[in-house]
């Protein structure tokens, strides 16, 4: 049992050194238990490449097992409670600008009046990775639910180490000026096409949803300005004659700050649903749990405003949108429903179509 540990730290970082450093032991006794480790397994388990060291086969087999092991054992001698209103915890989440900026409106008010002395820090998805979520330096990352976000992060589609959750189906729409001078509805196609657009690109080079659609029908828009933030994007539109393509839970959030006029896109764009990742050794901690909750709740804000125009709904975990994930052989947990505790029968719609069966590799969080 002395061993776990060792084992779980090496597993988590392929460093003798740095595993010493987290461990408080020093370097030789951390050796010394690698030893006894490769000797039990009949395995190198960490292996030199170059100037560092990386995992074996046998060692990255191991991992999730080990981690199940070392949470079980953490809950087992140390019996976990988190309490909102004495809690001085910093949480640490990866995400868009745009989700920050709805997350962060109506997050505000609940620390306040609930956990007063806890904070959240939120950092960009660019440069998160799955080492991060590993090693607990980010406890969640909120993105779309799309491979080339998964992938961005270092995290495949069937990688057993982490849960998720889709807790929101947002979905694209277009903006312009309010101004009546300014404003044309209905927009036809070619009109749309023509309109000077403001469009949203990713800082890694890789398409949008929007660059992707428009690629995949053999369309192409007038492009005035790029710009690497959502939240720029009402705006640059504002008082302009340009057009511009958001999240619907944006829209709704700065039609209330700007004179927007919010309408659909003569293109059919696929809904753009947002996923909670974390690790799945630290899925059950109280304190994660109830991040989770509080995140969720926010979103169920999202869903009373997009409701106004019926547009916005939550979803259960299911896999990114355009993954094949059929091949995979870890079962799924199935589909459970979002209620809060304490409001019964659950009161947002599940979309059947965001459920896919075939999402097999994916692992949700535990409710």
């Amino acid at each position: 049992m002395n061993l776990l540990p060792v084992l779980g730290e090496l597993l988590r970082c392929p460093n003798v050194s740095h595993a010493a450093n987290r461990l408080h032991l020093t370097q030789s006794t951390v050796s010394g238990s690698l030893k006894q480790l490769r000797l039990l397994f009949e395995d190198d388990l960490l292996v030199q490449r170059g100037r560092e060291m990386v995992l074996t086969e046998k060692a990255k087999e191991l991992r999730p097992a080990v981690e199940r092991l070392l949470e079980q054992a953490s809950r087992l001698f140390c019996a976990e409670t988190f309490d909102p209103a004495t809690a001085a915890n910093c949480f640490r989440i990866a995400t868009a600008d745009y989700v920050s900026a709805l997350v962060t409106s109506r997050l505000g008010p609940v620390l306040q009046a609930n956990a007063p002395g806890v904070s959240i820090t939120l950092t960009p998805t660019p440069g998160t990775t799955a080492k991060d979520l590993r090693l607990g330096v980010v406890d969640l990352i909120i993105c779309p639910n799309r491979r080339e976000n998964w992938e961005a992060c270092g995290i495949a589609a069937h990688d057993p180490e982490f849960c998720h959750e889709v807790f929101i189906r947002d979905r694209l729409v277009a903006i312009q000026s309010a101004n009546r001078s300014l404003a044309e509805r209905p927009l036809a196609l070619a009109d749309y096409l023509a309109r000077p657009h403001a469009m949203y690109c990713r800082t890694d080079g890789q398409p949008t949803i929007e660059q992707e659609t428009l690629a995949q029908m053999g369309l192409v828009q007038r492009i005035q300005f790029l710009v690497p933030y959502f939240t720029l994007l009402p705006q640059l539109v504002v008082d302009s004659h340009l057009v511009a393509l958001i999240p619907l839970s944006l829209a709704n959030h700065y039609a209330r700050l700007f004179p927007l006029d919010v309408f659909e896109p003569p293109v059919p764009f696929p809904s753009l649903d947002l996923v909670m990742i974390g690790a799945c050794h630290r899925a059950d901690r109280a304190d994660l749990y109830w991040l989770r909750k509080i995140v969720r709740d926010s979103a169920s804000s999202f869903l009373d405003i997009g409701n106004e125009g019926g547009c916005l709904e939550t979803a259960s975990a299911c896999a990114p949108t355009d993954v094949d994930v059929t091949t995979a052989g870890t079962p799924l947990l199935p589909p459970r429903a979002l209620a809060r505790p304490g409001h019964g029968e659950n009161r947002y719609r599940v979309s059947e179509e965001s459920v896919s069966p075939s999402s097999s590799a994916l692992i949700s969080f535990p409710q």
